[in-house]
């Protein structure tokens, strides 16, 4: 992962960017868009080691979320913190905002300990939405880029297909007592099954999906249409709706959340990088920090910080009655959600990356 950062950070981004791409092709592929190979590994990896009897099932699933969340998941969550805590002008501007995340801890401690069920449905709720607003706010950048302004209800069906993919399959999986994450089976209330909301999910997939392809088409052939976003958009509509497919629903989320992380830590070093050349960073440890030519020590930062998180969920599991489930994510939600707090703040501006 550092080898990897390295080398893709080791020239300055604005001299060599392209019209149309946020950076680069040769840097957007690997890193934003094909990067979508990450999404299968944690499953592969869970069903080789049990064919070979290492670890039993519920095993294989714990160790693949701490070492998700060690290598990836925790420093990609800790990054938000370059423009927000650490931010003088952020914290200037949006006093109200930045404190109220403060608030959402203690929300996290009170449904940990007491729905903790609610708890989990929470967050797997604002967990799909963040990651697709992730893609939204690609696609957006990517549109930022061209130059070319898209109709509003160009934008909405780009919008309505990223959000509606991955909830046909998912709608019934949940429908059938079948989505375990964090231990829990989501639940899915008895007034919900006369709606049939699997099959309605599914017809408003097809709609957009059917409109997506009518209205790309339509744009490629009029010479306006985005290579990088249409791709983005098509992998990502391809690999939400088969996604829960896979038996493995925790562990198959948790390669969609790899690709998320992994996508998200590279936007943040460029979107770092653009401000510190317009003067938007303060002198400080930011500053110093996506300054120099290697990502490694930007990465290296917040990989600490989440062995720091790592060693209090340990010390919660020892002193506390909480089950190692509920110790984990009474921790790691305690920041996650601020995370997507504070995404909803940055996938609202495009123009970082102008």
């Amino acid at each position: 992962m550092i080898f990897l950062m390295s080398a893709a950070s080791t020239t300055l981004p604005a001299p060599g960017r392209q019209p149309g791409w946020i950076y680069k092709p040769s840097w957007d592929l690997p890193l934003l868009i094909l990067s979508v190979v990450l999404v299968p590994l944690p499953f592969f990896v869970a069903w080789a080691v049990e064919a070979i009897g290492w670890m039993k099932p519920q095993q294989v699933i714990d160790a693949i979320n701490i070492v998700v969340a060690t290598l990836i998941g925790g420093p990609h969550l800790f990054s938000t913190v370059t423009y927000t805590f650490l931010d003088g002008r952020f914290r200037a501007r949006h006093p109200w905002y930045a404190g109220l995340a403060l608030l959402l801890p203690c929300l996290v401690l009170a449904l940990g300990i007491y729905r903790y069920s609610l708890l989990i449905t929470l967050f797997f709720t604002w967990a799909s939405l963040h990651v697709l607003h992730q893609v939204i706010y690609l696609a957006d950048c990517y549109r930022t880029r061209a130059g070319r302004p898209d109709p509003r209800w160009s934008r909405l069906v780009d919008y309505g297909l990223i959000l509606t993919g991955l909830y046909p399959i998912g709608l019934y999986k949940i429908s059938l007592e079948r989505f375990h994450v964090g231990g829990v089976v989501l639940p899915y209330p008895e007034a919900l099954p006369p709606l049939h909301l699997p099959l309605l999910a599914g017809a408003v997939f097809a709609g957009f999906l059917a409109a997506w392809i009518w209205k790309t088409a339509a744009e490629f052939r009029a010479g306006a249409g985005s290579l990088p976003k249409t791709l983005l958009i098509a992998i990502t509509t391809v690999t939400s709706f088969l996604l829960p497919l896979g038996s493995n629903l925790d562990v198959l989320f948790q390669g969609y959340n790899t690709w998320h992380s992994f996508q998200y830590l590279f936007l943040l070093w460029l979107i770092n990088r653009l401000r510190d050349q317009r003067g938007e960073i303060e002198d400080g440890f930011v500053r110093r920090l996506v300054r120099r030519r290697s990502m490694s020590a930007y990465y290296g930062c917040f990989l600490a910080a989440t062995g720091v998180m790592v060693a209090v969920t340990l010390v919660v599991r020892a002193v506390t009655p909480l089950s190692a489930d509920q110790s984990y994510f009474v921790v790691v939600l305690s920041v996650l959600l601020m995370h997507y707090y504070f995404d909803h703040f940055l996938f609202s501006q495009p123009d970082l990356l102008r």
